[in-house]
């Protein structure tokens, strides 16, 4: 039976009452009654009728009120919380915005990443690649309790689906990795808004309103905790000065210092990012390789294989360099497309995919909706959406309200929407909910961008076509910052687009970029790490009064460069893909054949293509080509042209991933610090692409003028190795020859037999390719015998004895010595990176 007492008592009105008003936890002063039920809960009467629940421990004195805070956080309802809402909208992803029955498992999803790890000792960075988002979390020599990760890619390369794939591994208990997290929150920082605390943003985007704890609970939980893991996607939706102060507070380390911390970038703000929180790991999603893209096309067409084989058989000469199909929205788009019509574009020029993209929604639109709008109406709208995409793209506002929509989109936000072309989502605040709009992706914001801004061009005189790109491209930090922006623009005006090109130039020449040619196109003849440019060389229009530099695009296995001299590679880079774009490809001249040089260092995917047709224009001027530290496969279409440059007299694709099999041998203890071999860990198939190192032999032949060639470290195998000796022994003029870092085991003769056959040979570099003392004496002996003019042979770190791990050593050194000709060095000091 209920006892009631009557009692004045002081209560504090907390989360769990006052949730829905979102009112501060306050203390006020009540005349009550109080009712005692025997199942230990005491319901609180107030004077202005308010009802507080209190939770009675058994076997407690009833009067106790510290009782209450001594209840337990409830774990196990917050975690079931949780993962309901991963499992719920996380689990699947909708690949394509406009239908919703179009959604496919996270499991599904195929996207290879790699880890970068910085090493804050020295200068140098370490890339490994890991087999699943689950590995970043795992103990490293270097970082035995990564506690800081920053994620970063390229639009549309699958940032916000690894996520997805994260959240829901925790939520399926599937990962040893993340069993010691007990809370996982993952927050969209797109959606924080400025008044908003962490614990606010946690129950706005996650928590459902029924959870029986308050957000004072939680926090206390989650403080000093080491078991929590909160992700932030999007740092480069989130504008710090608009932003939630508690999450720049989290970022930067002074709350929540036990919890792990993982937030995803574009590369436009990895400055920004690296700047606040100082990461420990690094992260790079570089996409689909070709097997992924392979799998990917079958399984799209797996009802209708047939189709499927023709859109690969298609695109085969495009996946060895993957460009625009690795990343996974532009292959989505390219399926889909083929799908309706075989004759679809296949290059890698996005803006006429693009353009099919928005004609395919359009006749969708008209034959599914009930009341379409009529063929003038869609042209309004879609001007209409050009002109939101640009306004707020230059402000780097990526979501809208229906207000925002409404002030372009006079008809509403109806057609839009079922055009597929805005996604509409209701917001996660439980505070003040809304619809909210975006594009149904940043990249397709972009064209939309590009097509206003083509269009306003198009119609504006000279002086006010300067002075409109003037103001949305001031100076070198906007155009990288915007270089998609650009591209699509150029895309859109063709052979109309000279008059961008001229103000690229302008502002390439005002930013003082240009005085650093000759550092740039010297840099790896004169040293690997240079003076600190950064207090010798200042860039005008990177960096502004804030010290906000624009972030620098550099997706190979190692950044070579300085900053100073990667700004001057992004800089041409942006020309070079709005020449190529717009069809401008004489404008190529302009700044890869001043030196007769043609050299990037880990430049984007799309480049490689590019110089293909760069290098066919301008075949009797190219006389080195340098292509070093690139990403997986991309070489193909500038090996598929090696052929036209008859020129050539050096050619370096050093650390370019030419191998294909994992590599037997590892790298000793003594160069950990220097190197680290990128090993591929999954084979292509051959069905569809032409191996590397195939494409190489068949071309080397044909490059008769040819005195230096660096392939080292390029993770190439005995097979491989079979191939190139025998074209490379056709290179009768060679005088340098760098084989480092690649597996020549048991082709000692056939070394021996190469240099025999290269007469001029003056540099000789093995180091470090599994020769045995036996075969080097051999190899030493030709060299000998018919490289009369032989300088250097570098043969370290190679065994005494094939399988054993003993290198050679000094007593060894002297053998081979004594073989070779006197005066010739042998580099037995020197860590060389060739």
């Amino acid at each position: 039976m209920a006892k009631v007492i009557k009692m004045t008592l002081q209560v504090e009105l907390t989360g769990v009452a006052l949730r829905k008003q979102r009112l501060q936890s306050t203390s006020k002063t009540f005349n009550v009654q109080t009712t005692v039920t025997g199942d230990h809960n005491i319901t609180v009467t107030t004077g202005d009728h308010s009802v507080v629940n209190i939770y009675q421990e058994p076997n407690s004195c009833s009067q106790d009120s510290s009782d209450t805070a001594s209840k337990p956080f409830p774990l196990e309802k917050c975690q079931e919380a949780l993962k309901n809402h991963y499992k719920k909208r996380r689990g699947k992803i909708q690949l394509l915005p406009w239908n919703k029955d179009n959604t496919i498992n996270v499991d599904d999803i195929f996207t290879s990443v790699d880890l970068m790890v910085h090493n804050k000792c020295g200068r140098d960075f370490k890339r490994e690649p890991v087999d699943s988002i689950e590995d970043i979390f795992s103990s490293r020599a270097d970082c035995p309790y990564p506690q800081h990760i920053l994620i970063w890619g390229a639009a549309g390369i699958g940032k916000t689906t690894i996520l997805a794939k994260l959240v829901t591994v925790w939520a399926n208990e599937s990962s040893e990795a993340l069993k010691k997290y007990d809370l996982v929150f993952e927050l969209a920082l797109r959606e924080v808004k400025k008044s908003q605390s962490l614990v606010d943003c946690i129950f706005d985007q996650l928590l459902p309103d029924d959870v029986d704890f308050s957000q004072d609970d939680l926090l206390e939980f989650i403080k000093d905790n080491d078991r929590v893991l909160i992700i932030l996607d999007g740092y480069d939706e989130f504008e710090i000065d608009l932003g939630s102060e508690e999450i720049h507070r989290l970022l930067n380390y002074k709350i929540l210092q036990k919890s792990t911390v993982v937030v995803t970038t574009r590369p436009t703000r990895i400055s920004d990012a690296v700047n606040l929180m100082d990461p420990d790991t690094r992260v790079e999603i570089v996409g689909f390789s070709p097997d992924n893209i392979v799998s990917f096309v079958r399984n799209w067409f797996s009802k209708s294989p047939e189709q499927g084989q023709a859109l690969l058989q298609r695109i085969s000469p495009t996946i060895l360099h993957t460009g625009i199909l690795s990343v996974p929205f532009l292959l989505v788009l390219t399926c889909l497309l083929w799908e309706e019509d075989s004759n679809i574009p296949v290059s890698d020029q996005v803006s006429p995919l693009y353009d099919r993209l928005v004609e395919y929604l359009s006749r969708r639109y008209k034959t599914k909706d009930t009341n379409p709008q009529t063929a003038e109406e869609i042209e309004q709208t879609l001007a209409s959406l050009e002109e939101l995409a640009f306004d707020s793209l230059l402000k780097n506002t990526l979501l809208f309200s229906e207000e925002d929509v409404q002030k372009y989109c006079k008809g509403g936000y109806e057609a839009p929407v079922h055009l597929g072309l805005l996604l509409m989502q209701k917001n996660s605040s439980k505070l003040d909910p809304a619809n909210q709009f975006s594009f149904s992706h940043k990249t397709m914001q972009e064209y939309f961008a590009g097509r206003h801004l083509a269009s306003k061009l198009q119609n504006q005189d000279d002086a006010s076509r300067k002075e409109t790109l003037c103001r949305c491209f001031p100076d070198l930090k906007s155009i990288l910052q915007l270089n998609n922006l650009l591209v699509f623009t150029c895309g859109r005006l063709g052979q109309d687009a000279i008059f961008i090109l001229s103000h690229l130039e302008d502002i390439f020449s005002t930013s003082n970029v240009k005085h650093l040619e000759d550092e740039f196109y010297t840099f790896f003849h004169k040293a690997m790490f240079p003076r600190r440019w950064n207090t010798d060389v200042k860039l005008e229009g990177v960096s502004d009064n804030q010290g906000k530099e624009v972030e620098l695009r550099c997706v190979g296995q190692w950044n070579d460069y300085p900053r100073e001299l990667l700004v001057y590679q992004n800089s041409m880079e942006v020309f070079l893909l709005c020449c190529y774009e717009s069809g401008h490809t004489e404008n190529f001249d302009e700044v890869l054949f001043k030196r007769n040089t043609i050299q990037f260092s880990g430049a984007d995917p799309r480049l490689y293509s590019v110089l293909s047709h760069a290098v066919v224009n301008g075949k009797e001027k190219v006389e080195k080509l340098c292509l070093v530290n690139t990403q997986q496969y991309v070489l193909g279409s500038v090996l598929e042209q090696l052929h036209v440059l008859s020129n050539l007299t050096e050619l370096n694709l050093r650390q370019s991933r030419l191998g294909q099999p994992k590599p037997e041998c590892t790298t000793p203890d003594r160069l950990m610090r220097k190197f680290s071999i990128r090993q591929l860990s999954k084979q292509v198939d051959n069905v569809y692409v032409e191996k590397a190192p195939g494409l190489l032999a068949k071309h080397l032949p044909s490059l008769r003028l040819l005195k230096k060639l660096i392939i080292s470290w390029n993770d190439l195998g005995p097979e491989d190795m079979k191939q190139l000796l025998p074209a490379i022994q056709q290179l009768n003029d060679l005088e340098e020859l760098f084989l480092s870092g690649n597996d020549l085991t048991n082709l000692g003769k056939d070394v021996a037999d190469l240099v025999a056959s290269l007469p001029k040979l003056k540099v000789f570099k093995v180091y470090f390719c599994r020769l045995c003392l036996e075969e080097l004496l051999e190899i030493a002996s030709s060299l000998q015998q018919q490289c009369p003019d032989l300088e250097l042979f570098d043969f370290q770190l190679n065994p005494v004895k094939m399988g054993e791990s003993a290198v050679i050593g000094e007593e060894e050194k002297q053998a081979v010595c004594e073989k070779l000709n006197s005066g010739v060095k042998v580099c037995w000091e020197s860590i060389q990176m060739s």
